[in-house]
């Protein structure tokens, strides 16, 4: 059998890794396209614009002049000019100066800083665009590679040579009296081309993890599992085996072949079959009915040997049916995180009853508590109808309140539309859950939990990062019928891709009541949840979410760094987590793994107490998802092993309350941080957070040590 893991392990390993690379060479020749389509392209634009304003200032100079106002004596020129430059980004000189037959002479009125006048300079500046435009791809690919170092080398070096210049003639009645000089910042040039190279690696990126996900499942669909199946059938005949199994797969023409070496055997037990029962239904006589029972006897024995009349049990189901679904569905969920609170502002009306910052939040509020409430519903209607079932169910009101916000009229009906979604997340994320669990082995758990973590945070770093570019092309309504459109494919895969309905537990399991009560008479339980799963979930929202922009803004941070920034937290987490999942399957060290998260998420918020830096929280907001990524599969599956000590609390169910209580957590976050801003700046806040995390991860440590009799005995009493 280890042949056949690690043929399909070769086989999975080589081909995600050949796609994938083949996947980041094409981006990559795709984004040094693009930014050198950018990088020439918009020196032209430029140019015109810069000879439009110098047109404009032109106009208003030569109507003084014809009027009699000599040109060095104009009133009110330099605030003028100044008022002109401030409109305009890209430049960063205006100026106007005598000289006849195109000499620059003394500059008379001026705005901004002139470090580099240079005619000729603009000339070549403009050919160097015409000649690019004209290129092959192939030599436009070429020159932006060699313009590569200039795009990360020209903001940090000396800004005395930063000036493209654009001169206008001013001319009278005797010719010409002065020019209008107009200097283009050749560093905006530079800083749009680092926003839009880092928007175009936001991009590569998301479309690698897509890329990956999608090539993951379609390797283990139609590659690997059908390939493990078949040559597990075939182990099995050579060695004299022809059980039959009756969950084969059909998919690919790998597993085509799979079922029809199934089919095999299924005919060689059809054709044994008819045999015996037709010896069985011959009559006999007293003389041969010795004879007839030895041949039966003997038949049977052949039977057993050859396993003629066996039926393999096949654990159904697999994580990967799961995966791509909850993918795809919190890819569209995750869209709009990036862009919610300004969505609302443009609806926000002034009122008596709600101000302004609250209604700004309040989506967010209602949806994270809407989810806590109804979780644990949630999760009984699971067992009791299935997660297939659910799945499909919950896109009902997901896709209503995507497409509330869309055709939202005010501030409120974004709100309510909010809260109808997280209905159906709450439904379609415990569904997917307790798939998966339903699915692992005691042995792979924190394994198993790591893909449902790793696929939310890969579904979240993709979602927000190019949610955000989306509506800052086609606007915000757009995204939500994007988001719509996604839930129901979702739907789509799963009803495909689900497996027909897995018992998640006995039927005398979910029928009890009270499971909450048990639990809360589970001292570990009760630690793990109250010390880790809810303390996580204020850091997440109440320092990721909440205080992080809010920090970076303080420190003039663009909208664009603190969408970077941000994202860091989930492109280590995406990573990681996998690591820490192995790690704690292998040295089942669920507990402790926990407890170092808990207390290094603490440290990390210790740490911003002082002087604030945008390097500090940029180093803290990556530490954080390092933390994270220890503790975030392994929680799953502790709460799990935790939950063991009290059987009459069904698997799902324990899910289902683990998740309310991680919701909850998500709920008080921004309000225990906005609370502890109104007695102190940003890194006392943090310091407090952070202080009482390490002392919940040490408290949590002290009962996870108890021995598991007494965790037992305070379960069944």
């Amino acid at each position: 059998m280890s042949q056949v893991k690690s043929l399909a392990s070769f086989i999975n390993s080589r081909l995600i890794l050949i796609t994938v690379l083949t996947a980041l060479f094409a981006s990559i020749l795709s984004a040094f396209y693009t930014l050198a389509e950018f990088n020439f392209a918009i020196k032209p634009e430029l140019l015109k614009k810069a000879n439009v304003v110098a047109q404009l200032v032109h106009d208003d100079v030569e109507l003084a002049t014809d009027a009699g106002v000599p040109l060095d004596q104009i009133r009110g020129m330099d605030a003028y000019l100044a008022d002109s430059l401030s409109k305009y980004p890209e430049l960063n000189f205006i100026g106007i100066s005598e000289g006849k037959d195109n000499q620059l002479g003394q500059v008379l009125y001026q705005a901004g800083t002139l470090t580099y006048v240079d005619i000729e300079r603009t000339q070549q500046f403009e050919s160097t665009s015409t000649q690019y435009l004209n290129s092959s791809i192939t030599e436009r690919v070429s020159i932006a590679i060699k313009e590569l170092p200039s795009l990360f080398s020209m903001p940090f070096t000396d800004s005395s040579v930063k000036s493209d210049v654009f001169r206008l003639a001013i001319n009278d009645h005797q010719g010409q009296i002065g020019s209008v000089v107009v200097g283009l910042d050749a560093t905006y040039i530079q800083s749009q081309l680092l926003d839009i190279f880092f928007d175009i690696a936001i991009v590569l990126i998301a479309v690698l993890l897509v890329c990956f996900e999608v090539v993951m499942v379609v390797v283990m669909v139609y590659i690997s599992g059908p390939l493990e199946e078949s040559e597990s059938i075939l182990k099995r005949q050579i060695k004299g085996d022809f059980s039959v199994n009756d969950q084969t797969s059909e998919r690919g023409a790998i597993g085509t072949f799979s079922n029809k070496l199934n089919h095999d055997s299924r005919q060689l037990q059809t054709k044994f079959t008819s045999l015996f029962n037709y010896l069985s239904k011959q009559k006999t006589t007293s003389s041969n009915s010795q004879d007839a029972d030895s041949l039966k006897q003997h038949l049977k024995r052949i039977s057993e040997k050859f396993n003629l009349q066996r039926k393999l049990q096949v654990r159904k189901g697999d994580i990967v049916d799961a995966r791509i679904p909850l993918f795809v569905f919190s890819f569209g969920e995750e869209l709009q995180k990036s862009f919610m609170p300004l969505y609302v502002a443009e609806y926000y009306e002034p009122n008596s009853w709600i101000s302004q910052g609250v209604m700004l939040g309040l989506p967010i509020s209602v949806f994270m508590f809407v989810i806590a409430a109804f979780t644990p519903f949630a999760a009984k209607l699971v067992d009791r109808f299935g997660q297939k079932r659910l799945f499909l169910f919950g896109l009902i009101p997901a896709i209503a309140g995507y497409l509330g916000c869309a055709f939202a009229t005010n501030s409120m009906d974004i709100v309510i539309s909010r809260g109808v979604t997280a209905l159906g997340y709450a439904v379609i994320t415990i569904s997917c859950q307790s798939y998966i669990a339903a699915v692992v082995t005691s042995e792979n758990r924190a394994k198993g939990m790591a893909i449902f973590v790793g696929v939310l945070m890969t579904a979240t770093m993709c979602g927000t990062a190019l949610g955000g570019i989306i509506a800052d092309r086609v606007g915000y309504q757009p995204v939500f019928l994007l988001s719509a459109v996604l839930a129901a494919f979702a739907g789509m895969l799963a009803w495909r891709m689900f497996s027909a309905e897995i018992e998640t537990t006995n039927r005398s399991v979910t029928k009890k009541k009270g499971g909450l009560l048990l639990l809360a008479k589970n001292i570990r339980f009760v630690a793990v949840v109250l010390c880790c799963a809810i303390p996580a979930k204020i850091v997440l929202t109440g320092f990721l979410y909440f205080l992080v922009p809010l920090y970076l803004v303080s420190l003039d941070a663009s909208q664009s760094e603190i969408g970077r920034i941000m994202m860091i937290y989930s492109l280590v987490i995406i990573p990681l987590s996998p690591i820490a999942s192995g790690i704690a399957d292998k040295t089942q060290k669920t507990r402790e793994l926990i407890v170092l998260g808990t207390v290094l998420s603490g440290v990390i918020l210790l740490s911003l107490y002082g002087e604030a830096s945008l390097f500090k929280i940029l180093l803290a907001v990556t530490l954080m998802g390092v933390a994270h990524s220890i503790l975030k599969a392994p929680l799953i599956a502790c709460a799990l092993e935790a939950s063991e000590a009290t059987p009459e609390v069904g698997r799902t169910e324990v899910l289902g309350i683990l998740r309310t209580a991680e919701r909850v957590g998500s709920v008080f976050g921004p309000i225990i941080v906005a609370s502890l801003l109104a007695f102190g700046n940003y890194g006392f806040a943090m310091a407090v957070v952070g202080a009482g995390i390490i002392v919940s991860g040490l408290l949590m440590l002290f009962f996870l040590k108890a021995p598991s009799s007494q965790a037992s005995q305070e379960a069944k009493v």
